[in-house]
């Protein structure tokens, strides 16, 4: 979802959360009295990759190893998960940290913990024009996510300190279409050089003729923040965690265990094919898994935190439409767990 539609949203939603009935029935200690397992309940969106892990846990007993049961909710698309986390029908989320601040300076009591640095890269052709930030200027890009995507501002941000032109100004033309179709873009020539999304950037890169030009992990590395950073994470209200800290922290744990078992076990892999679409597909089933391990957060620090601070400042330099403010909301980066 484009930041400055979750930012609509976000507004109506500090409005009329207090009116919105929660259907929770965490924190009641009626479940725990009884023997049974409280429930941690995700909403995600239904076709998307966080359901890799969630399928994984479940699958490996991660949750209830960690003394919750999961349960995985899926919605059409980012806007539905923003309702049922305002609503109270799911526990949490996943999404970036700008706006987990946004809804923060909006009244919504909303936190974040890191989940993944994985959030795209430019693809060019190996043997077409663009071989480095130079060349993107005078040529067509297609990018994803629309103009105030966070990947496609730190590509604009990074032209600009590597050629003194904004790419907005200095490519021929910048075209915002479905991941799909910036795809089809590059393939067909229609663009000389991609802004995607890492999922649909590792099926072009699961062809012998396509290559990550940068990804935007290093684009920040470049930029000045001198440590992974990750962008998405676990979104959930603080009223939540204040009246279920265990459960938070245990939720978390099992996230981490099962990050573990994606990182390092291949049969883990083998159960997703159908999944990730990439059964009859070797080629695309290795890119996939590679990017998405590529991507697995390993700390979530104070020096993570003043990190993903300092990308926010770049990115409010350049589009402080976006970002709604000059620094981070207090309270954004849930400190009541680190690893």
């Amino acid at each position: 979802m484009a930041l400055v539609q979750r930012r609509a949203f976000l507004k109506k939603a500090a409005i009329g959360a207090g009116g919105l009935a929660a259907v929770s029935t965490l924190g009641t200690g009626r479940a725990w009295a009884q023997g049974a397992l409280p429930t941690v309940k995700a909403g995600v969106l239904a076709t998307g990759t966080v359901n890799w892990e969630l399928v994984t846990m479940q699958a490996r007993g991660l949750d209830k190893a960690n003394g919750f049961q999961l349960e995985i909710q899926g919605y059409a698309d980012n806007p539905a998960t923003d309702i049922a986390l305002a609503g109270d029908a799911v526990n949490l989320i996943v999404s970036d940290y700008m706006v987990v601040s946004i809804a923060r300076s909006r009244g919504l009591d909303y936190t974040w913990v890191p989940h993944s640095l994985t959030v795209g890269g430019v693809i060019v052709k190996k043997d077409g024009p663009v071989k480095s930030v130079r060349d993107l200027a005078g040529k067509t890009i297609a990018v994803s996510g629309g103009a105030n995507d966070k990947s496609y501002l730190l590509l604009r941000t990074w032209t600009k300190a590597n050629i003194g032109l904004d790419v907005a100004q200095a490519a021929k033309e910048v075209k915002f279409a479905a991941p799909q179709l910036v795809n089809d873009a590059l393939e067909k020539g229609e663009a000389e050089a991609t802004m995607n999304m890492w999922n649909w950037n590792a099926r072009l890169l699961a062809k012998p003729n396509f290559v990550e030009l940068i990804g935007t992990d290093k684009i920040l590395v470049e930029l000045g923040v001198a440590r992974p950073m990750p962008l998405i994470g676990w979104v959930f209200k603080d009223g939540w965690a204040r009246q279920n800290t265990a459960l938070v922290q245990n939720f978390l744990k099992a996230s981490l265990a099962t990050k573990q078992v994606l990182r390092t076990d291949n049969a883990a892999w083998d159960a997703l094919k159908d999944r990730m679409g990439a059964a009859t597909d070797p080629a695309l089933f290795t890119a996939l898994r590679d990017q998405y391990r590529r991507g697995i957060v390993t700390s979530y620090t104070a020096e993570d935190r003043a990190a993903a601070e300092k990308a926010f400042t770049i990115l409010a330099e350049i589009a402080p439409e976006v970002t709604g403010a000059k620094t981070v909301a207090p309270g954004t980066f849930y400190g009541g767990f680190t690893f």
